[in-house]
């Protein structure tokens, strides 16, 4: 009889990994989708610069908030968004090829 108990409660234990790594995935395909759906409202480096003329500062583009230097962040696979290592605004994407 006692066999048979830690039989269920290992199946219970198995079936709810699986149902944990299923809702996992799901919640993280859904933020992927919505990310990407979003992708495009951030602007290029280049249109970054033409609306922020002031942002480039010796050569490196800066924060027009408060002219920190940004930081990259790999949000996709060949994909960068650049945020201000200081305030954190959001300043522009850049779309690697490859």
């Amino acid at each position: 009889m006692l066999g048979w108990k830690r039989q269920t409660g290992q199946a219970l234990q198995i079936t709810g990994y699986i149902l944990g790594f299923g809702v996992l995935a799901a919640v993280l395909l859904l933020n992927r989708w919505v990310f990407r759906r979003n992708w495009r409202s951030y602007p290029t480096a280049a249109e970054y610069l033409a609306a922020h003329p002031g942002a480039r500062n010796a050569g490196e583009i800066v924060c027009h908030t408060c002219k920190g230097k940004p930081a990259s962040l790999g949000l996709r696979d060949k994909d960068r968004l650049y945020r201000c290592a200081f305030c954190e605004t959001e300043l522009y994407r850049v779309d690697l090829e490859g």
